[in-house]
Protein backbone atom coordinates (compact mmCIF):
# COMPACT_ATOMS: atom_id res chain seq x y z
CA UNK A 1 0.00 0.00 0.00
CA UNK A 2 2.85 2.38 0.87
CA UNK A 3 4.46 1.64 -2.51
CA UNK A 4 1.20 2.51 -4.26
CA UNK A 5 0.87 5.79 -2.35
CA UNK A 6 4.45 6.68 -3.18
CA UNK A 7 3.88 6.22 -6.89
CA UNK A 8 0.64 8.16 -6.76
CA UNK A 9 2.71 11.01 -5.31
CA UNK A 10 5.06 10.86 -8.29
CA UNK A 11 2.16 10.69 -10.72
CA UNK A 12 0.53 13.77 -9.19
CA UNK A 13 3.79 15.64 -9.58
CA UNK A 14 4.24 13.23 -12.11
CA UNK A 15 -3.42 28.97 -31.02
CA UNK A 16 -4.51 31.86 -33.43
CA UNK A 17 -8.14 31.17 -34.46
CA UNK A 18 -11.17 33.30 -33.75
CA UNK A 19 -14.60 32.22 -32.61
CA UNK A 20 -14.53 28.61 -31.40
CA UNK A 21 -10.75 28.65 -30.89
CA UNK A 22 -8.99 28.82 -27.54
CA UNK A 23 -10.53 31.46 -25.33
CA UNK A 24 -10.13 32.30 -21.67
CA UNK A 25 -13.33 30.60 -20.65
CA UNK A 26 -11.49 29.25 -17.63
CA UNK A 27 -9.68 31.39 -15.07
CA UNK A 28 -6.28 31.25 -16.69
CA UNK A 29 -3.32 33.49 -17.42
CA UNK A 30 -0.77 32.63 -20.10
CA UNK A 31 2.93 33.43 -19.90
CA UNK A 32 5.69 33.13 -22.49
CA UNK A 33 9.29 33.56 -21.32
CA UNK A 34 7.96 34.74 -17.98
CA UNK A 35 5.80 37.53 -19.46
CA UNK A 36 2.02 37.58 -20.00
CA UNK A 37 0.87 36.72 -23.52
CA UNK A 38 -2.28 35.65 -25.31
CA UNK A 39 -3.62 32.23 -26.14
CA UNK A 40 -3.62 33.25 -29.81
CA UNK A 41 0.12 33.91 -29.65
CA UNK A 42 0.60 30.51 -28.06
CA UNK A 43 -1.22 28.74 -30.88
CA UNK A 44 0.95 30.41 -33.49
CA UNK A 45 3.93 28.69 -31.88
CA UNK A 46 2.22 25.35 -31.33
CA UNK A 47 1.29 24.83 -34.97
CA UNK A 48 4.96 24.86 -36.00
CA UNK A 49 6.01 22.13 -33.54
CA UNK A 50 6.60 18.47 -34.30
CA UNK A 51 5.65 17.62 -30.70
CA UNK A 52 3.67 19.72 -28.25
CA UNK A 53 4.03 18.66 -24.62
CA UNK A 54 1.27 19.63 -22.21
CA UNK A 55 2.17 19.07 -18.57
CA UNK A 56 -0.81 19.01 -16.24
CA UNK A 57 -1.70 18.49 -12.63
CA UNK A 58 -3.97 15.48 -12.85
CA UNK A 59 -6.64 16.87 -10.50
CA UNK A 60 -7.09 20.20 -12.32
CA UNK A 61 -10.40 20.26 -14.25
CA UNK A 62 -9.51 23.57 -15.91
CA UNK A 63 -6.35 22.00 -17.31
CA UNK A 64 -8.41 19.23 -18.90
CA UNK A 65 -10.69 21.77 -20.55
CA UNK A 66 -7.66 23.57 -21.94
CA UNK A 67 -6.20 20.30 -23.24
CA UNK A 68 -9.36 19.56 -25.18
CA UNK A 69 -9.36 23.07 -26.65
CA UNK A 70 -5.70 22.74 -27.62
CA UNK A 71 -6.42 19.40 -29.27
CA UNK A 72 -9.34 20.86 -31.22
CA UNK A 73 -7.39 23.89 -32.39
CA UNK A 74 -4.30 21.92 -33.35
CA UNK A 75 -6.55 19.63 -35.40
CA UNK A 76 -7.89 22.67 -37.26
CA UNK A 77 -4.31 23.62 -38.12
CA UNK A 78 -3.02 20.08 -38.68
CA UNK A 79 -5.60 17.40 -39.52
CA UNK A 80 -2.59 15.08 -39.55
CA UNK A 81 -2.39 14.94 -35.76
CA UNK A 82 -1.99 12.25 -33.13
CA UNK A 83 -2.61 12.32 -29.39
CA UNK A 84 -0.18 10.62 -26.98
CA UNK A 85 -1.21 9.93 -23.39
CA UNK A 86 0.65 9.09 -20.21
CA UNK A 87 -2.68 7.72 -18.93
CA UNK A 88 -2.57 4.54 -21.05
CA UNK A 89 0.18 1.93 -21.03
CA UNK A 90 1.82 0.36 -24.05
CA UNK A 91 0.33 -3.09 -23.54
CA UNK A 92 -3.20 -1.73 -24.08
CA UNK A 93 -2.45 -0.17 -27.47
CA UNK A 94 -4.29 -2.98 -29.29
CA UNK A 95 -7.65 -2.60 -27.50
CA UNK A 96 -7.29 1.18 -27.73
CA UNK A 97 -6.85 0.91 -31.51
CA UNK A 98 -9.73 -1.57 -31.74
CA UNK A 99 -12.00 0.89 -29.93
CA UNK A 100 -10.93 3.87 -32.02
CA UNK A 101 -11.61 1.87 -35.19
CA UNK A 102 -15.05 0.77 -33.99
CA UNK A 103 -14.39 -2.94 -33.57
CA UNK A 104 -15.15 -3.10 -29.84
CA UNK A 105 -17.55 -1.22 -27.60
CA UNK A 106 -16.50 1.32 -25.02
CA UNK A 107 -17.32 -1.00 -22.06
CA UNK A 108 -15.14 -3.70 -23.62
CA UNK A 109 -12.36 -1.18 -24.19
CA UNK A 110 -12.48 0.09 -20.62
CA UNK A 111 -12.60 -3.44 -19.21
CA UNK A 112 -9.20 -4.29 -20.66
CA UNK A 113 -7.37 -0.94 -20.76
CA UNK A 114 -6.98 -0.06 -17.06
CA UNK A 115 -8.21 3.55 -17.38
CA UNK A 116 -7.41 6.04 -14.64
CA UNK A 117 -10.21 6.68 -12.10
CA UNK A 118 -10.83 10.13 -13.60
CA UNK A 119 -10.87 8.88 -17.20
CA UNK A 120 -14.57 9.50 -17.80
CA UNK A 121 -14.52 13.16 -16.79
CA UNK A 122 -11.02 14.21 -17.80
CA UNK A 123 -9.54 12.08 -20.59
CA UNK A 124 -12.52 10.49 -22.31
CA UNK A 125 -13.35 13.77 -24.14
CA UNK A 126 -9.86 13.72 -25.70
CA UNK A 127 -10.15 10.09 -26.80
CA UNK A 128 -13.67 10.59 -28.14
CA UNK A 129 -12.57 13.62 -30.17
CA UNK A 130 -9.84 11.49 -31.72
CA UNK A 131 -12.29 8.66 -32.38
CA UNK A 132 -14.72 11.02 -34.11
CA UNK A 133 -12.02 12.52 -36.32
CA UNK A 134 -10.03 9.37 -37.01
CA UNK A 135 -6.90 10.48 -35.14
CA UNK A 136 -4.39 7.99 -33.69
CA UNK A 137 -3.98 7.80 -29.92
CA UNK A 138 -0.77 6.46 -28.44
CA UNK A 139 -0.80 4.44 -25.24
CA UNK A 140 2.61 5.84 -24.42
CA UNK A 141 3.47 4.80 -20.89
CA UNK A 142 5.32 1.85 -19.37
CA UNK A 143 3.10 -0.90 -17.95
CA UNK A 144 2.85 -0.27 -14.23
CA UNK A 145 3.85 -3.83 -13.37
CA UNK A 146 7.31 -3.11 -14.75
CA UNK A 147 7.49 0.23 -12.95
CA UNK A 148 6.65 -1.63 -9.75
CA UNK A 149 9.40 -4.15 -10.49
CA UNK A 150 11.93 -1.34 -10.83
CA UNK A 151 10.73 0.29 -7.61
CA UNK A 152 11.36 -2.96 -5.75
CA UNK A 153 14.51 -4.30 -7.40
CA UNK A 154 15.98 -1.53 -9.53
CA UNK A 155 16.20 -1.07 -13.28
CA UNK A 156 18.59 -4.00 -13.72
CA UNK A 157 15.66 -6.33 -12.94
CA UNK A 158 14.15 -5.45 -16.33
CA UNK A 159 17.01 -7.28 -18.08
CA UNK A 160 15.67 -10.59 -16.73
CA UNK A 161 12.28 -10.16 -18.35
CA UNK A 162 11.42 -12.41 -21.30
CA UNK A 163 11.76 -10.97 -24.78
CA UNK A 164 7.97 -10.75 -25.19
CA UNK A 165 7.78 -8.44 -22.15
CA UNK A 166 10.54 -6.13 -23.34
CA UNK A 167 8.56 -5.04 -26.42
CA UNK A 168 6.61 -2.76 -24.06
CA UNK A 169 9.79 -1.09 -22.80
CA UNK A 170 12.36 1.34 -24.22
CA UNK A 171 15.78 0.00 -25.21
CA UNK A 172 17.58 -1.29 -22.13
CA UNK A 173 19.39 -0.12 -20.18
CA UNK A 174 17.88 3.36 -20.28
CA UNK A 175 20.02 6.27 -19.19
CA UNK A 176 20.03 7.58 -15.64
CA UNK A 177 22.00 10.69 -16.64
CA UNK A 178 19.26 13.06 -15.52
CA UNK A 179 19.48 16.82 -15.88
CA UNK A 180 20.87 18.20 -12.64
CA UNK A 181 17.78 20.25 -11.91
CA UNK A 182 15.51 17.24 -12.51
CA UNK A 183 17.56 15.00 -10.24
CA UNK A 184 17.42 17.57 -7.46
CA UNK A 185 13.69 18.07 -7.95
CA UNK A 186 13.09 14.33 -7.64
CA UNK A 187 15.22 14.24 -4.49
CA UNK A 188 13.10 17.04 -3.06
CA UNK A 189 9.81 15.36 -3.94
CA UNK A 190 10.68 11.76 -3.21
CA UNK A 191 13.27 12.08 -0.46
CA UNK A 192 11.11 13.24 2.48
CA UNK A 193 8.31 10.78 1.64
CA UNK A 194 10.84 7.98 1.32
CA UNK A 195 12.71 8.78 4.52
CA UNK A 196 9.55 9.17 6.54
CA UNK A 197 8.26 5.76 5.48
CA UNK A 198 11.51 3.86 5.40
CA UNK A 199 12.07 3.84 9.16
CA UNK A 200 8.74 2.08 9.66
CA UNK A 201 8.93 -0.15 6.59
CA UNK A 202 12.29 -1.61 5.48
CA UNK A 203 10.56 -2.87 2.31
CA UNK A 204 10.04 0.70 1.13
CA UNK A 205 11.82 1.27 -2.22
CA UNK A 206 15.14 3.04 -2.02
CA UNK A 207 15.32 6.60 -3.29
CA UNK A 208 17.48 5.46 -6.19
CA UNK A 209 14.97 2.80 -7.21
CA UNK A 210 12.18 5.36 -7.08
CA UNK A 211 14.15 7.67 -9.37
CA UNK A 212 14.81 4.75 -11.73
CA UNK A 213 11.07 4.04 -11.82
CA UNK A 214 10.35 7.68 -12.68
CA UNK A 215 13.00 7.47 -15.38
CA UNK A 216 11.34 4.35 -16.80
CA UNK A 217 8.14 6.32 -17.30
CA UNK A 218 10.07 9.12 -19.00
CA UNK A 219 12.16 6.80 -21.18
CA UNK A 220 9.15 4.76 -22.29
CA UNK A 221 7.05 7.77 -23.25
CA UNK A 222 9.99 9.34 -25.10
CA UNK A 223 10.56 6.08 -26.96
CA UNK A 224 6.86 5.86 -27.85
CA UNK A 225 6.90 9.38 -29.31
CA UNK A 226 10.10 8.86 -31.28
CA UNK A 227 9.00 5.51 -32.69
CA UNK A 228 5.70 6.98 -33.85
CA UNK A 229 7.36 10.03 -35.39
CA UNK A 230 9.88 7.87 -37.23
CA UNK A 231 7.02 5.88 -38.79
CA UNK A 232 4.80 8.91 -39.46
CA UNK A 233 7.02 12.00 -39.84
CA UNK A 234 4.21 14.12 -41.31
CA UNK A 235 1.95 13.65 -38.30
CA UNK A 236 2.20 16.20 -35.50
CA UNK A 237 2.02 14.93 -31.91
CA UNK A 238 0.26 16.28 -28.83
CA UNK A 239 1.60 14.63 -25.67
CA UNK A 240 -0.35 14.89 -22.38
CA UNK A 241 1.41 14.01 -19.13
CA UNK A 242 1.91 15.07 -15.54
CA UNK A 243 3.92 18.25 -15.62
CA UNK A 244 6.86 16.87 -13.66
CA UNK A 245 7.56 14.68 -16.71
CA UNK A 246 8.07 17.72 -18.97
CA UNK A 247 8.52 20.94 -16.96
CA UNK A 248 11.75 22.83 -17.65
CA UNK A 249 12.44 20.55 -20.61
CA UNK A 250 13.34 17.69 -18.26
CA UNK A 251 12.01 14.16 -18.18
CA UNK A 252 10.44 13.03 -21.44
CA UNK A 253 11.43 16.22 -23.27
CA UNK A 254 15.11 15.84 -22.48
CA UNK A 255 15.09 12.24 -23.68
CA UNK A 256 13.30 13.06 -26.95
CA UNK A 257 15.80 15.84 -27.63
CA UNK A 258 18.69 13.43 -27.07
CA UNK A 259 17.13 10.86 -29.40
CA UNK A 260 15.99 13.28 -32.13
CA UNK A 261 17.65 16.67 -31.62
CA UNK A 262 16.22 18.15 -34.82
CA UNK A 263 12.59 17.85 -33.76
CA UNK A 264 10.86 21.11 -32.91
CA UNK A 265 9.33 20.84 -29.46
CA UNK A 266 7.07 23.22 -27.55
CA UNK A 267 6.44 22.69 -23.83
CA UNK A 268 3.31 23.93 -22.05
CA UNK A 269 3.11 23.81 -18.26
CA UNK A 270 -0.40 24.14 -16.82
CA UNK A 271 -0.08 25.00 -13.16
CA UNK A 272 -2.99 24.81 -10.75
CA UNK A 273 -2.95 27.79 -8.41
CA UNK A 274 -4.44 27.34 -4.96
CA UNK A 275 -4.62 31.09 -4.36
CA UNK A 276 -4.75 34.15 -6.61
CA UNK A 277 -1.10 34.94 -6.02
CA UNK A 278 1.43 34.87 -8.87
CA UNK A 279 4.01 32.08 -8.46
CA UNK A 280 7.75 32.58 -8.17
CA UNK A 281 9.55 33.72 -11.30
CA UNK A 282 11.19 30.30 -11.73
CA UNK A 283 7.77 28.63 -12.06
CA UNK A 284 6.96 30.93 -14.97
CA UNK A 285 9.99 29.48 -16.80
CA UNK A 286 8.75 25.87 -16.52
CA UNK A 287 7.73 25.75 -20.18
CA UNK A 288 7.81 27.70 -23.41
CA UNK A 289 4.32 28.63 -22.27
CA UNK A 290 2.98 28.52 -18.72
CA UNK A 291 -0.75 28.63 -18.08
CA UNK A 292 -1.89 29.41 -14.54
CA UNK A 293 -5.36 28.20 -13.66
CA UNK A 294 -7.00 29.88 -10.69
CA UNK A 295 -9.93 28.93 -8.45
CA UNK A 296 -13.22 30.23 -9.74
CA UNK A 297 -14.76 32.96 -7.65
CA UNK A 298 -17.17 31.61 -5.07
CA UNK A 299 -16.11 27.98 -5.45
CA UNK A 300 -13.98 25.78 -3.27
CA UNK A 301 -10.71 24.63 -4.74
CA UNK A 302 -10.37 21.04 -3.65
CA UNK A 303 -7.38 18.82 -4.29
CA UNK A 304 -9.06 15.47 -4.87
CA UNK A 305 -6.47 13.33 -6.62
CA UNK A 306 -7.21 10.54 -9.09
Amino acid sequence: MRIFLCFMLIALLSIGYEGRALSQTTNDIVYASGKPCTLSHMLQQLVTADIVFVGEEHDDPQAHLLELQILEDLYKAHPQLALSLEMFERDVQLPLDEYLQGFITEPQFLACSRPWPNYKTDYRPLVEFCKTHGLPVLAANAPRRYVNLVSREGMQALERLPKASKVFLPPLPYSMQLPEGYSKALDTVLGPAHEGQNMADPAMPTLQHMKEAQALWDATMADSLVRFHDRHPAIHLLQINGRMHSDYGWGIVDRVKQLRPRLKIVVISIQKMRTHDVPEASALQAGDFVILTYPKEGTANTDAAP
